[in-house]
């Protein structure tokens, strides 16, 4: 054999074996659709790494317990979150109409809404896996179940796109359906307690959530076949897409989505339980006086309700780190600014901490965006207003927008680093600041969830 063959001989072997190589690291050695996304993000810039999520509001998916925000969807997100390594930024919306817009807008990363997928080309919407299943049932009033008046009028909420089937209910062709765009199930479930409607639809799921809190109500027989709920995805982020279609299905075969489905979707839930009930609209005992001081004040009781439940648990007496006292947990020379001593009435404590709430509102009113204006406000309740105006400080300086919350806990968080807790625009030095900006975060999405569930 020449030279000349043995090269190509040899030319042949090595391209062989280049491709059993490529073929199995490909295909053997796969990269998990989990790590797509963080690989993507390496290559893009810090403020992507968020995943950006809005989340429609119902009591199955978003709700305050005991202080806490949770919720079958929201506890998937909060896992998506930690599996993923990446924030996850939600928006709770609980209007229909801006749902439906908002799924169609590739607006955020996930859209968290139940929608009829099939009216849409997959030009407009990409939808995830399944995270669950469901299916519509009716819901009546237990001691007169029934209506001799025809047809029966069965009335459904604002966007349900299921498809009905009455046929197991007897004289089907006497059911006829009823279109609410304007009313949420909850409104309907009001109208059915006060006998201006007999009868309504609502997925199980969110059925056996509201429950509790109309005892007059019952479910009813099923009138559908079971339907997906489904994510509805970013259609320009096919990587992260893959990797949360690859997530779901992964997570839904973990027993930590069995503790969810447990937790949130059976009738015998312990959370649904107690978390509902007669007191649907209080967060507190304090709630009459809570109102009433922060109308005197000027801004949203339900600001307050949150500060005082990350500080004390609305325990009265609590003695805190650095002497912080009572239930809003003020320090001694905030206490003696506003004339609390240790032997004032809870009232008394409440309003000292709303006129306190009220003096960060006027320092920071003028300086941020009024839609940020209670995150600051948070912030400062936790450091000290000199801290955050430290924060603005350096984010001016650099460039940054120092009217948002989020480029602000930025500079606030490296406060405690020398270069710039030691730069001259920076009034009071060191500040560890990452622990205000998770108590900001923890107030703020607590205020948020009681903004929903709680009346202003």
């Amino acid at each position: 054999m020449n030279r000349k063959h043995l090269s190509y001989l040899f030319l042949t072997v090595a391209t062989l074996f280049l491709a059993a190589v490529i073929f199995y690291h490909g295909h053997g050695h796969a990269i998990p659709k989990l790590h797509i996304a963080k690989l993507e993000k390496k290559k893009t810039k810090a403020h992507s790494d968020t995943i950006s999520v809005c989340l429609f509001y119902h009591a199955a998916d978003y709700f305050v317990y005991q202080g806490s925000v949770i919720g079958f969807q929201y506890d998937i997100l909060k896992q998506l979150e930690k599996d993923f390594q990446r924030p996850v930024d939600i928006t709770i919306e609980s209007d229909p109409d801006k749902m439906f817009v908002t799924a169609l807008s590739n607006q955020y990363d996930i859209v968290c809404f139940d929608f009829d997928e099939t009216n849409y080309v997959p030009f407009y919407v990409s939808v995830s896996e399944p995270i669950a299943y469901t299916y519509p049932v009716l819901i009546m009033r237990k001691k007169d179940a029934s209506s001799d008046t025809l047809p029966h009028i069965v009335n459904t909420s604002a966007k349900y796109y299921n498809k009905l089937d009455f046929n197991s209910l007897e004289d089907p062709s006497s059911w006829k359906v009823q279109h609410n765009p304007d009313l949420a199930i909850e409104d309907l479930m009001e109208m059915l307690v006060d006998k201006q409607i007999d009868y309504a639809v609502c997925n199980y799921n969110v059925a056996i959530t509201l429950m509790p809190f109309y005892t007059q109500l019952t479910i009813g027989p099923r009138i559908g076949e079971n339907f997906p709920r489904k994510w509805i995805l970013n259609l320009h982020n096919k990587n992260l897409n893959d990797s949360i279609n690859h997530w779901l299905s992964e997570f839904k075969e973990t027993n930590k989505y069995q503790s969810l489905c447990s937790k949130y979707l059976s009738p015998h839930s312990y959370v649904i339980s107690r978390s509902f009930g007669k007191s649907r609209n209080n967060t507190s005992q304090y709630d009459a006086v809570l109102k009433k001081a922060s109308s005197r004040y000027g801004f949203d009781w339900r600001l307050i309700s949150s500060i005082i439940y990350q500080e004390s648990r609305f325990i009265p007496d609590l003695i805190g780190f650095g002497g912080s006292y009572g239930i809003m947990q003020m320090m001694p020379v905030t206490c003696e600014r506003y004339g609390i001593t240790d032997s004032s009435t809870v009232e008394e404590q409440i309003w000292a901490g709303a006129k306190y709430i009220s003096f960060l509102c006027n320092i920071f009113r003028d300086k941020v965006d009024t839609a940020d204006l209670y995150y600051f406000v948070a912030g400062a309740y936790n450091s000290g207003p000199g801290h955050i105006l430290d924060a603005i400080a350096l984010c001016e300086k650099y460039g940054e927008d120092s009217t948002h919350w989020p480029k602000v806990s930025e500079y606030l968080i490296l406060k405690s680093h020398k270069e710039y807790y030691q730069d001259p625009v920076v009034k009071c030095g060191y500040y560890p600041g990452k622990h205000t900006v998770n108590y900001v975060d923890e107030v703020m999405t607590r205020y948020n969830g009681f903004s929903i569930t709680k009346e202003e």
